[in-house]
């Protein structure tokens, strides 16, 4: 019997997130359900959370017609999470987002219209000045960017929105070659898509928000760590592109299923 054709997977990022993962999964099925984006896989993927998250995701399966939980193993980062769930989709599109729906659900509707003109790479790009509170934030979070539109993608105004979407080729072509395995692995992703020639379409999001209190959303890392990493990891996705590491993948992967 044949597996049937996916037209698009939606890779859901779920760690220590059992607070929100039921009604999220629950508000993205009620959404697929009232809108046509062809035959569509949820995956969730989850490093091992003390709290549940992943017993919980699962208990919400029979709202899809295509669902599976992927349990990644210890924690090891955002960026190694994604590039799992890259691979184990099954979607001509693969689109990654955060559990917390901090990118609002009518935006699939941008995603539908990149597939519709056969869309390589598509990016949501947020208002950065609007988003954060304070002065603090907001300059920090400008400058970083900064630093990666002069060192890795000129143009692109946000890199790390967690709400992207890959043609299949595509996906498989740039996650085998990510060396970063944290929440920066945004970055690297569009250095090396623009690095093997895919084309970037981006959508705007200005109804982006997070809605973690604190605003930062990164399980147990400081917002020193943040900071430092925002403007470190721009030169070593720079490095990386004049060593000529990206020119071949450097992993293999191996089907869990």
């Amino acid at each position: 019997m044949n597996e049937p054709t996916i037209d698009i997977s939606i890779i859901v990022l779920a760690y220590m997130e059992a607070g929100i993962i039921a009604d999220s999964l629950q508000q993205l099925a009620s959404w697929l359900k009232s809108h046509d984006y062809g035959t569509v896989e949820v995956l969730v993927v989850t490093a091992e959370s003390t709290d549940g998250t992943g017993k919980i995701a699962q208990s919400q399966a029979s709202l899809f017609e295509h669902f599976r939980l992927i349990n990644a193993g210890p924690r090891v980062g955002k960026g190694r999470d994604c590039r799992l769930g890259m691979f184990e989709a099954r979607g001509r599109y693969r689109l990654f987002m955060d559990a917390d729906l901090a990118t609002p659900l009518r935006h699939l509707d941008d995603v539908k219209a990149f597939m519709d003109r056969n869309g390589q790479v598509g990016i949501a790009v947020r208002n950065l000045f609007s988003i954060h509170k304070g002065l603090a934030r907001k300059l920090m979070s400008k400058t970083a960017n900064v630093a990666a539109q002069i060192l890795v993608v000129p143009g692109i105004k946000d890199t790390q929105c967690g709400f992207k979407v890959f043609e299949a080729k595509a996906a498989e072509a740039i996650f085998s070659r990510i060396t970063l395995l944290s929440w920066s692995f945004d970055l690297e992703v569009l250095g090396i898509a623009r690095q093997l020639g895919y084309k970037i379409d981006y959508f705007e999001a200005p109804d982006w928000k997070d809605p973690k209190a604190a605003g930062q959303g990164l399980v147990g890392d400081s917002q020193l760590k943040i900071v430092i990493k925002g403007f470190m990891d721009p030169f070593k996705i720079r490095l990386n592109i004049w060593a000529g590491r990206y020119r071949k993948p450097s992993y293999v992967h191996k089907p869990m299923y």
